[in-house]
């Protein structure tokens, strides 16, 4: 892990990435054996390894990791991937973390001055998927949100965070909706006004993401990028977890490769 630098203005090309893992995953409790929620196992990697090599796959090297619950397990496991995938990786507190995942992000605003990528470290995806936002991010000065609109394929609809739109312009953004068109993947390419927005809708008492997102709707500031048929999945529970080991072993196993089962699968295919 390397020092943290103060500013980070990064070109088109180089963004850096915010990944938010500060939580305490009590869903997945079990799975991980009491640890953070991203140190839950998928595949024999942790949550966050997943991530961060999603990252290093388009060429994304430098991320701010947002710590909060169980920081002291955290940070080593950090530094640990810094130095295995030969990255910088910054672990940033967030001693606010309880009062939303918003909080988490707006822990990064005093290390960039430049737009960046945002992502969840308990959402597993096609790296491509950053690719289609940093490509759509040189036509764009507002903040992009990927979005999946096969809503009967999503595994636990009544969880998602799901978004309504007029165009490519998302008009509103919550679990709670009950007329959209599309899923919010947790993918985003933000620029620094995020960090105004998230700090209105924390003074107004709501410290989540989603309360942010919504000051920037309020502006048409939020924009989405439709990811077409990528695969990602969204890990809160063990039911979700053993969805996304099915998916990504039916993506890498051939039916007859029986012997092909990475180590440190827990759940049967099939």
């Amino acid at each position: 892990m390397t020092e943290l630098p103060r500013v980070f203005r990064g070109s088109q090309e180089t963004l850096p990435a915010v990944i938010l893992a500060a939580g305490q995953g009590l869903r997945l409790r079990e799975e991980s054996g009491g640890a953070p929620k991203p140190l839950t196992s998928l595949l024999g990697l942790t949550l966050l390894e997943h991530t961060v090599l999603s990252c290093r796959a388009i060429g994304v090297t430098e991320c701010y990791v947002i710590v909060g619950y169980g920081r002291e397990q955290m940070l080593p496991h950090i530094a640990e991937l810094a130095c295995r995938h030969r990255m910088r990786l910054h672990g940033v507190d967030n001693p606010q973390w309880q009062e939303g995942n918003g909080t988490s992000a707006l822990a990064a605003a005093p290390y960039l001055a430049g737009p960046f990528l945002l992502l969840m470290c308990d959402h597993i995806f096609d790296p491509s998927m950053l690719q289609a936002l940093l490509e759509a991010g040189q036509r764009s000065q507002s903040c992009l949100l990927a979005v999946d609109h096969r809503i009967k394929a999503i595994f636990d609809l009544a969880d998602a965070t799901k978004v309504r739109l007029h165009g490519q312009t998302i008009t509103a953004i919550g679990k709670e909706l009950t007329s959209f068109d599309a899923i919010d993947t947790g993918l985003f390419l933000c620029q620094p006004s995020v960090f105004k927005a998230l700090e209105h809708a924390r003074a107004e008492g709501d410290g989540s993401l989603t309360a942010g997102m919504r000051r920037l709707i309020s502006d048409t500031q939020l924009h989405a990028v439709d990811i077409g048929n990528r695969f990602w999945c969204d890990i809160d529970t063990p039911q979700s977890l053993e969805h996304a080991e099915r998916l990504l072993l039916a993506g890498l196993i051939k039916p007859h490769d029986s012997n092909a089962v990475p180590r440190g699968v827990r759940h049967q295919v099939g």
